[in-house]
């Protein structure tokens, strides 16, 4: 089974003008074979933050709300969303049928095939791991478990306009409203779990791709608006990003295609 086979839809948001980071998703996409499935997905941008934390915010919010009200209009079965610093690991793409094939075979409602779980749901939670479950490739995500780093994530069924509407109901209220206001995706994300607990998340264990090192659009810190300093942890995040994706091979017994890692 292959992803194109199994998803009805795949998705990928990305803004134009983060080229790096575009490159190398193209470069994934192609590693999975899915190019002609994706649909591209430019990000909104907004000048002011309106409701939301921050003007970021509402646009990363706004995107994947778009998203999912679109798949629910659609009447999409099975959708798969990437963000645009999304890396594959090899062992996804080598094990791409037997992955698909657990999916198949469980029930679920959200998946996680990359995230970084908390250890609790307090915003002062510390990050943790996943135990892995013997002999599967994803474990079961308990109720209040904190998730966050939703740059490659699947839902299902019921759980496409359940999620959907749920954002869109926040959108009217204020923050700090009881029955939550506007937030972070990862909040959405978290909230409707933590409010319905008959919807199955799993995660995989350990994750099947993670958040290319790049300037973080949503929190950019306070170096990256220094020229010369922004310049400098460009060159770091691109080593770190080659270090990882060679471990990554290697683990899985491969050998990396340097000049492809280097060059991108």
């Amino acid at each position: 089974m292959k992803f194109t086979d199994y998803f009805d839809r795949i998705a990928i948001v990305y803004l134009p003008e983060r080229k790096r980071r575009f490159r190398s998703i193209q470069r994934q996409v192609e590693r999975l074979s899915i190019e002609n499935k994706v649909q591209w997905f430019q990000g909104l941008k907004f000048k002011d933050a309106g409701p939301f934390p921050k003007a970021s915010v509402r646009g990363c919010v706004m995107s994947n709300y778009e998203l999912l009200r679109k798949a629910a209009d659609d009447n999409v079965e099975r959708l798969l969303l990437f963000q645009e610093d999304c890396v594959l690991s090899q062992r996804l793409i080598r094990q791409e049928s037997a992955i698909l094939d657990e999916l198949a075979n469980r029930s679920w409602d959200f998946a996680y095939l990359g995230c970084q779980p908390y250890s609790n749901d307090q915003a002062n939670g510390k990050k943790t791991s996943l135990d892995p479950t013997p002999d599967r490739f994803f474990s079961r995500v308990r109720l209040r478990q904190n998730v966050r780093e939703t740059h490659f994530w699947a839902c299902q069924g019921r759980a496409i306009p359940k999620l959907a509407e749920f954002m869109e109901a926040s959108f009217d209220r204020p923050m700090d409203h009881p029955d939550y206001g506007p937030m972070y995706f990862d909040g959405y994300m978290n909230e409707i779990r933590y409010r319905n607990p008959e919807l199955v998340t799993l995660a995989a264990a350990p994750n099947l791709g993670w958040p290319l090192s790049s300037a973080s659009n949503l929190n950019p810190g306070k170096l990256d608006r220094i020229p010369g300093v922004s310049s400098a942890l460009q060159v770091v995040r691109g080593t770190k990003n080659f270090c990882l994706e060679t471990a990554d091979f290697v683990q899985h017994g491969l050998t990396p295609a340097v000049n492809r890692l280097v060059n991108d």
